[in-house]
């Protein structure tokens, strides 16, 4: 494999800067200011009669094909100096031992310097843990290719690459690399090709939902939000600064990003069956249980374990014992015996006692014809549950004028009825004066022709309102709430707001 060398810095830049960053996030104060997590919004109800054995509660988990006994990744940090090797061994050791997974730091080093290779290499000492290879994202745009990742894959046995985001760190650092132009395509590229699961992470500025979108479109297996709150790289990058105007810009972007919970709930609400990761600020196993709650998959800490690592093996035991006897205990006193029911779980609620709250989502449906019944319930409770807000109101809208939101039994003899109700009262055929485009202005030939479904709904309501009551929705025993299509196949938007306390 031919060496890669940063069209801007010189390689030898490299691992200088990467002894720079490990020094000063142990010595130097790099938290963010002004900005915080989020998870500090948030408590944990106790269920004081939780109905489960402690030893019933298994905090364990299973991802791509790696048993986890907790789903806690010691995050992407260092390698390429020789101080980085005793750091990422100690962490590897402890991964092995306890059963966590491991990311490593950037292997960009790696490319330019082979030799380096022992600093990054912990699979002998942690042949059973999930081991994330990590590579800058913008290297793909810089000469970076398929073989390369591969090549760094396979030389650290890696089970997944991880690509992380840092536009603002390297807009910030001095001969960065700030090319992002057509970056997504090219992850798209080496997702389609690279024989492991390919991950992208944002560095502590969190990653909004319709990035999220596009990411998964792109074919990644997993996004980790990477929120606000914790580490900065601003920070970093600021007391690695000469000249008082660039510390002064730097020191602007102190307060930067989206906070951890938010970019977590917001990933959670557009990727509702995708993997999602959540790391950044995540300071203990009760941030931890919170994050898995709001919906994480994986949750990623780096910070405490560089510390903890800087003081030895049995410091690193000690808090991953911590962070895992917490999580558990949490569970525990909530009455969740699985990830699974805690990511469920109505007792996570807002800290919000002076006033309302409010969570608003988006659902998106998929109709496949005319007056179609769409049973939208579990759905619309799956907001009010993650809304953590217990007594209020539910409002489900649609923002269509040929889809319609009504509450009615579900069942199939009276759906038919339904159906065949609304063709009587506005039958297709017409005729609408809706319907002559010849007639009407700024309209294409291609139009649909649907007066009778604009009719239909002017018979039924855009939305409806059901009461919240110990964060279930009070509906009655036989009512179910549908989305009614009305018009041909199509994506449907309905916005559900939850509004209490």
């Amino acid at each position: 494999m031919a060496r890669v060398q940063s069209s801007r810095a010189e390689p030898t830049a490299t691992p200088k800067r990467k002894a720079e960053h490990l020094r000063i996030n142990l010595d130097e104060d790099v938290s963010a200011k002004g900005v915080t997590t989020g998870f500090e919004r948030y408590r944990f109800v106790p269920a004081a009669l939780p109905e489960i054995d402690l030893d019933q509660v298994d905090t364990g988990t299973t991802l791509f094909g790696r048993r986890l006994a907790a789903p806690l990744l010691i995050s992407c940090m260092t390698g390429g100096v020789p101080e980085a090797e005793r750091i990422n061994l100690t962490l590897a050791g402890a991964a092995q031992e306890i059963g966590l997974a491991v990311g490593l730091g950037s292997g960009r080093v790696l490319l330019e310097h082979p030799e380096v290779l022992p600093t990054f290499r912990v699979r002998p000492e942690a042949p059973d843990v999930l081991l994330l290879a990590n590579l800058g994202a913008v290297q793909l745009n810089l000469g970076v290719g398929p073989d390369q990742c591969r090549w760094l894959v396979e030389q650290l046995e890696a089970d997944a690459l991880v690509l992380h985001l840092n536009a603002l760190q390297e807009a910030l650092q001095p001969g960065g690399d700030t090319r992002f132009a057509g970056l997504l395509d090219r992850i798209a590229a080496l997702c389609a090709v690279l024989e492991v699961p390919v991950i992208v992470k944002e560095v502590g500025w969190g990653i909004p939902p319709d990035t999220v979108v596009r990411l998964f479109e792109a074919g990644v297996a997993a996004v980790d939000v990477a929120g606000a709150g914790g580490t900065s790289w601003s920070e970093v990058e600021r007391h690695r600064m000469e000249g008082e105007v660039r510390r002064r810009v730097a020191a602007a972007f102190a307060g930067w990003g989206i906070p951890t919970a938010e970019a977590l709930r917001g990933a959670r609400r557009v990727a509702p069956d995708r993997l999602i990761f959540a790391s950044g600020g995540i300071r203990d196993g009760m941030d931890a249980a919170k994050a898995v709650a709001l919906g994480a998959d994986l949750v990623g800490m780096a910070g405490p374990f560089l510390r903890a690592a800087d003081q030895g093996p049995e410091a690193v035991h000690d808090l991953a014992t911590e962070l895992i006897e917490t999580l558990r205990i949490t569970m525990f006193c909530i009455g969740a015996s699985t990830l699974e029911e805690l990511r469920g779980t109505p007792r996570l609620v807002p800290e919000s006692p002076a006033g309302l709250g409010v969570a608003t989502e988006d659902l998106i449906f998929r109709t496949t014809g005319a007056r179609e019944f769409i049973d939208i319930t579990e759905a619309v409770a799956g907001v009010a549950r993650r809304s953590g807000i217990q007594d209020g109101i539910v409002h489900i809208f649609s923002s269509h004028t040929t889809a319609a939101i009504r509450i009615n039994e579900h069942e199939s003899l009276l759906l038919t009825d339904f159906q065949e109700m609304l063709e009587r009262l506005a039958p297709c055929a017409g005729p609408y004066e809706h319907d002559d485009l010849a007639r009407r202005t700024g309209v294409g030939p291609d139009e649909p022709r649907n007066g009778h479904s604009h009719c239909q709904h002017l018979l039924l309501a855009s939305s409806e309102s059901v009461p919240l009551v110990g964060g279930r929705l009070a509906l009655g025993l036989w009512q179910r709430i549908f989305l009614i299509e009305l018009d041909d196949a199509r994506e449907r938007r309905i916005t559900v707001q939850v509004v209490g306390r």
